[in-house]
């Protein structure tokens, strides 16, 4: 941990930041949440995922990249492509394409949290769209999501919870119910501090912007098993 807060104590420069979902859509770290982007942001990057993170399909570490727009104040969504080793070799010889899109129906206000529907993957070969399937919906996931923030003296802290019903072909989870806090310090608002319960996991991270553009992601899932995002972003 003392390694985690020497890189964001390094690289921050710039401006307030919410957290980056491993999928490519905007959450926490490794679940949903209510946050989106300001509208007009487009964000394109990657992770370096841990085999422990993704769904058992993958029994190997891998990557995803991804790109994401929030065309409307109330709509994101993203392409996110995770790199599939089909021939078993070492190479990554394919890739499996999710589309994701979180839609806000309610903002956040001063007494009340911001409410999103969402979905991970939410467009399969399959005809079914809300029901579990085989096949290759691996991130498969339709949640409802709230989020709240609270001020303190500058402090931010932000109270996360979010209901899923999985989808996926692979997945399996202890709760449907997820959530966590963030924290992002008056000193250091471009700097974000997560601890999430994912379903399964509770995990550890934090993100930064830093040179204006450029985003940082860590995640220590299960408090031990290290993956890593970044992405550039920008508002049209």
């Amino acid at each position: 941990m003392e390694a985690l807060g020497a890189i964001v104590l390094l690289l921050v420069s710039s401006y307030t930041v919410c957290a980056q979902s491993t999928v490519g859509i905007t959450g926490l770290l490794n679940s949903p949440s209510a946050e989106m982007s300001q509208d007009g942001t487009v964000k394109f990057g990657g992770n370096i995922l841990n085999k422990e993170i993704t769904p058992d399909h993958w029994n190997y570490h891998t990557i995803n990249y991804f790109l994401n727009i929030t065309f409307l104040p109330f709509f994101e969504a993203s392409l996110t492509n995770t790199a599939l080793d089909l021939w078993n070799d070492g190479r990554f010889s394919n890739v499996d394409r999710s589309i994701n899109f979180k839609l806000r129906p309610l903002k956040e206000g001063k007494y009340w949290p911001a409410v999103v529907i969402g979905s991970n993957d939410f467009i399969t070969t399959s005809s079914e769209l809300v029901t579990p399937v085989s096949g290759n919906r691996f991130f498969g996931k339709v949640y409802l999501a709230l989020s709240k923030h609270i001020d303190i003296n500058g402090h931010t802290i932000g109270l996360h919870t979010a209901y899923s019903y999985i989808t996926s072909s692979s997945v399996e989870i202890e709760s449907p119910v997820s959530g966590g806090i963030s924290y992002s310090p008056a000193f250091y608002k471009k700097m974000n501090i997560i601890a999430e319960y994912d379903t399964k996991n509770f995990n550890v991270g934090a993100n930064i912007i830093f040179l204006k553009f450029v985003y940082f992601q860590v995640l220590m899932q299960n408090l031990k098993y290290m993956s890593i995002g970044a992405h550039f972003q920008f508002t049209i």
